[in-house]
């Protein structure tokens, strides 16, 4: 099988543990991932709340020199090093612009690191704008944020926006003619999480070319975190009654979250295919675990 994820935390945590990207603790990790044909990787470094945000800058520029030095030790690419026969390929991507301290200037520093997606706000208010626990849309200086990256190439990430936030991230989009991602979100309609897409926002980023990778975190997929490969199931019937077909992902928030009943990390990824593979058929399986994501990021993210 293939496997292209939207999300994964596990770039920062081999850093803090200085543990390598072969072999590891964590959710994630080469030789956890040995049995998929093609397994390419969103890694994002996230903005902890319990940094300033010129801390988070220092740890983004750390661990992404942390990762890029495993990857060679492996004869690794790192993007936007690839090629049409990689077999594992990452992507780098931001999760919480606060560490642009309000420089607009760092986000060219961060596209020519390598970054291609950013999730503008993760918790609560910054400077940026309004986490899912607020009512806080993007300040000026967020939207002008999106903007630029949209002008630079990296595509916003509506995963963590509060309602009023990822409303303004669509409205820019939907005037530069972009799409969006949701890197990691579930249903609302199927667990009331403030963190989760209501159909409306589905809907939204469908019309506007965009994908949306399904995460694994337990009270996102139930409202009591009782979850197993089924309660996945459940989030991707409903995706795909709005006509999710051709966008919806894998996001799992590996390393970033406690997994379901069943699901211990990437090497689970079969696991998780025969389910889907049962539940939907191969070729829908395909879509969801790799193709959708694979064409999309050849559409708007490799150049």
């Amino acid at each position: 099988m293939n496997l292209f994820d939207l999300h994964c935390d596990t770039a920062l945590e081999i850093y803090r543990r200085k543990e390598s990207i072969y072999n590891n603790s964590c959710h994630v990790s080469l030789e956890k991932a040995d049995n998929i044909d093609k397994y390419y990787q969103v890694m994002a470094i996230w903005g902890d709340r319990s940094l300033s945000d010129e801390e988070c800058f220092s740890e983004f520029v750390s661990a992404r020199s942390y990762l890029e030095n495993e990857l060679k030790s492996h004869a690794l690419p790192f993007y936007p090093s690839t090629g049409e026969t990689d077999k594992r390929r990452f992507y780098l991507s931001v999760e919480d612009a606060r560490l642009l301290c309000g420089d607009i200037s760092r986000l060219d520093y961060l596209y020519n690191s390598g970054v291609r997606l950013i999730i503008p706000v993760w918790g609560g208010s910054s400077h940026i704008g309004g986490a899912f626990d607020t009512d806080e849309g993007l300040t000026e200086f967020g939207k002008d944020v999106v903007k630029r990256s949209f002008e630079l190439g990296i595509a916003s990430d509506v995963s963590h926006s509060s309602l009023k936030t990822a409303r303004d991230i669509f409205n820019i989009a939907e005037k530069y003619g972009k799409p969006i991602i949701a890197s990691h979100s579930c249903s609302f309609s199927v667990c009331a999480h403030p963190r989760n897409l209501n159909d409306d926002q589905f809907k939204i980023i469908k019309e506007l070319g965009g994908i949306v990778g399904l995460s694994f975190c337990r009270k996102h997929l139930d409202p009591d975190g009782n979850c197993d490969i089924y309660t996945i199931i459940k989030h991707l019937d409903h995706y795909l009654e709005l006509g999710g077909e051709d966008m919806v992902c894998m996001g799992a928030d590996m390393d970033g979250t406690d997994l379901p009943d069943g699901i211990s990390g990437i090497g689970n990824a079969e696991y998780i295919y025969e389910h889907l593979d049962k539940e939907f058929g191969s070729l829908l399986a395909d879509k969801i675990t790799f193709n959708n994501a694979y064409n999309f990021f050849n559409k708007y993210i490799e150049r």
